[in-house]
């Protein structure tokens, strides 16, 4: 059998052999380009003129076997990429503000449900009080508001209390539900809460004490 370069029109013999192992593609001896020999494959100077025949179909065969295996391949790469993203960036991800609406909307869908939204930096702290009563007792009072454009869980709050010389002698975190009986635990966009605890005198006289959302 003979092929023709399309660059150079050199012409050049070719064996079956050669063609299945190049998949049909070749060199040129001419200018060096490389082509695909079947598309001017003659096959006027062999003996068998059904061996051309015989060939290509096996070539196809063989080129669509292999182009298959680089399609299953390749989607297996991107299925375990993606399964990484979600093993390891899954929670990161769904508390994106930007991303988060589209990924609702994906969910949706698929009839699933993103973790609860939590953003301490779209929390604003508008007051806080520590207050003394006349039982013997601390009225601790705050008020923060979610800016966020989603619903947010009620933050956990850390109390700590000081001497008068700024010496930290007891601290707690006070969960959600120590100080509110709301169910849902959630506050809404765009909306502000008040959170009023009445706490025992510590034994240590108190000098100070400060506050943060956890």
């Amino acid at each position: 059998m003979q092929t023709q370069c399309p660059e150079c029109n050199k012409q050049r013999s070719i064996s079956t052999e050669e063609l299945r192992s190049s998949l049909g593609m070749i060199c040129c001896e001419g200018c060096s380009a490389m082509f695909d020999a079947l598309e001017l494959l003659n096959d006027e100077n062999t003996d068998d003129p059904l061996e051309a025949d015989e060939i290509l179909p096996a070539l196809k065969s063989s080129s669509d076997e292999h182009n298959g295996l680089w399609r299953i391949g390749y989607t297996v790469c991107i299925i375990l990429f993606l399964f990484q993203i979600y093993f390891f960036e899954g929670y990161n991800l769904t508390q994106n503000s930007f991303l988060r609406p589209w990924l609702k909307t994906i969910c949706n869908s698929l009839y699933c449900q993103l973790p609860v939204y939590k953003n301490l930096n779209e929390i604003t702290i508008l007051h806080g009080a520590f207050e003394a009563t006349k039982n013997d007792t601390y009225i601790f009072k705050t008020a923060f508001s979610n800016q966020s454009a989603f619903d947010q869980r009620y933050p956990s709050i850390k109390l700590t209390l000081q001497n008068f010389s700024g010496q930290t002698f007891a601290k707690r975190v006070f969960q959600p539900q120590e100080y509110t009986k709301k169910s849902a635990n959630l506050i809404g966009s765009n909306i502000s809460t008040e959170i009023t605890m009445e706490i025992a005198a510590p034994s240590n006289k108190m000098g100070g004490y400060r506050f943060e959302l956890m």
